[in-house]
């Protein structure tokens, strides 16, 4: 079996602890925000817009 954590998202690689990557829902952080937080405010919201979040990978 291989060690190696794949994101339900992208398909690419994770590099996180393992607790994270299950925080995660098995994804990247930023995969996670735009699957589950980035258009809770603003239905369709396209992942080039900034969600107003701070922690929104576009804003950063």
């Amino acid at each position: 079996m291989s060690d190696e954590q794949t994101c339900q998202r992208c398909g690419e690689t994770v590099e996180l602890e393992r607790e994270d990557f299950e925080l995660f829902e098995r994804m990247h952080p930023d995969c996670f925000h735009f699957a589950f937080e980035h258009d809770l405010n603003k239905p369709g919201l396209s992942v080039d817009e900034n969600c107003g979040d701070d922690a929104c990978p576009v804003g950063a």
